[in-house]
């Protein structure tokens, strides 16, 4: 899942392709480029990733097991804290199934499908609801919490934008960015070295996607706009 094509490191303004670079003092060659393209969309994809907390934006199905809390009020009432389970990956498209092992530590699994609250589901019978607060999405319980335990609630489901959604349009657009600058970067280093080589690496190939001339400020502020926040005190437990 990455946000970038070889077509696009190759559409930036200057054009650039294998013969304008160079690789260990020479110009590359069609394989050198191809290869050369793979490994920075892949870094590029991966820093915007680790940039906004997400595995990906692009939509997948993700299964993730929580943490029970049990009632923890007082009195031995489930507390708001102890029906919520945030989700990891955002935006939330679907929940598939929602699901709690409620066996004993001793016993095999027994995994008990929970009933999330829809139209035409009957009152009383529902177990969670999907809920809104902000940018993020989150489950609450409104009966049969999850009991305590460890990894006993198992959440599929499905996050990440429409291939075709204006918001996935402008991560390809900041990725496009930062394969520029990091181009632009490389012939500049290259011209004024002379792609002279140091030791067994050339200067201009030791620099990273991260570099705050390539992954700039600028583009920090637009990729703030997609990342994911925490919220509600522990939030993935």
């Amino acid at each position: 899942m990455v946000y970038l094509t070889q077509e696009d490191v190759e559409a930036s303004g200057a054009g650039y392709g294998y013969a304008d670079l160079k690789q260990a003092g020479a110009s590359m060659t069609a394989t050198q480029w191809q290869r050369f393209c793979d490994q920075l969309i892949d870094s590029i994809t991966a820093a915007i990733n680790s940039y906004c907390k997400v595995t990906s934006f692009e939509q997948a199905t993700y299964t993730e097991y929580h943490n029970g809390r049990g009632a923890t009020g007082d009195l031995g009432e489930y507390t708001e804290r102890d029906r919520i389970f945030m989700i990891r990956q955002q935006p939330v498209n679907s929940i598939t199934s929602v699901s709690e092992d409620d066996a004993s530590m001793v016993d095999a699994p027994n995994w008990t499908a929970r009933v999330q609250r829809a139209v035409g589901i009957a009152a009383g019978t529902a177990d969670y609801q999907l809920l809104t607060r902000g940018t993020l999405q989150y489950i609450r319980f409104d009966q049969n919490v999850p009991a305590r335990g460890h990894n006993n609630v198992k959440i599929v489901y499905i996050a990440g934008y429409d291939p075709d959604s204006a918001q996935l349009d402008a991560i390809r657009m900041i990725a496009q960015q930062i394969s520029d600058n990091f181009l632009a970067k490389k012939k500049a280093l290259q011209e004024a070295s002379a792609a002279r080589t140091i030791g067994t690496k050339d200067s201009v190939d030791m620099f990273k996607v991260q570099a705050p001339d390539v992954f700039t400020a600028d583009i920090k502020m637009q990729l703030d706009n997609f990342k994911r926040a925490r919220a509600m005190g522990p939030a993935w437990r």
